[in-house]
């Protein structure tokens, strides 16, 4: 009996350190980013051409500097193929409104922006990884102009197709194609851990 009982132990132990084995991987990641191409300078550059056609060329917009979209996602991982998080975007621009030749003011306009995301790993080793990453969520955009204020809010989404990171087990540098706030083209890193 004695003997039974200590083989039964002793293969639940060994279940118990397989299973232990196979689920040995980082569970949180955190990454920063920046990217070109995000939605919002999307949209503010065919805002600028309308405003421009709408006006007959009257109102035209110069001197523009979009800073961002900077990034900072989280994903907590249950499978190692599968991530479940975040992701933050911001992003700023401002531009001088022009009247002719003559400048009427200058336009700042800021971008807050947060997603629930959920990543896939499909390409996975100790020093290289592939992966799919997508979120949807909303973003705030706060506009200053002549001293007078004003917020909106609207949907926004990413979606980067293709996502390749190379370095250590935990710490990686990453770049990303796809199209959303976080641009259509980003590179950053990652620190992974348990």
């Amino acid at each position: 009996m004695k003997k039974t009982i200590l083989m039964a132990l002793m293969g639940l132990m060994t279940v118990v350190c397989a299973q232990a084995q196979t689920e040995d991987f980082p569970r949180h990641e955190v990454a920063v980013s920046y990217g070109a191409g995000s939605n919002s300078q999307w949209v503010n550059a065919f805002e600028h051409i309308a405003t421009t056609i709408v006006t007959v060329g009257n109102v035209t917009y110069e001197n523009e500097t979009f800073t961002g979209p900077f990034s900072v996602e989280y994903f907590y991982h249950p499978k190692e193929w599968l991530g479940i998080g975040g992701i933050a975007v911001y992003g700023k621009n401002t531009q001088d409104v022009m009247t002719g030749s003559t400048k009427k003011g200058e336009l700042t306009q800021a971008y807050y922006t947060l997603m629930p995301g959920v990543k896939f790993d499909w390409l996975r080793s100790n020093n290289f990884g592939m992966y799919s990453k997508f979120g949807v969520g909303a973003t705030i955009r706060h506009e200053i102009y002549d001293g007078n204020s004003e917020s909106v809010f609207h949907f926004n989404w990413q979606a980067s197709l293709l996502g390749m990171e190379v370095g250590a087990r935990q710490l990686r540098a990453f770049v990303e194609l796809g199209v959303g706030e976080q641009g259509i083209g980003l590179i950053g890193l990652r620190y992974k851990f348990n």
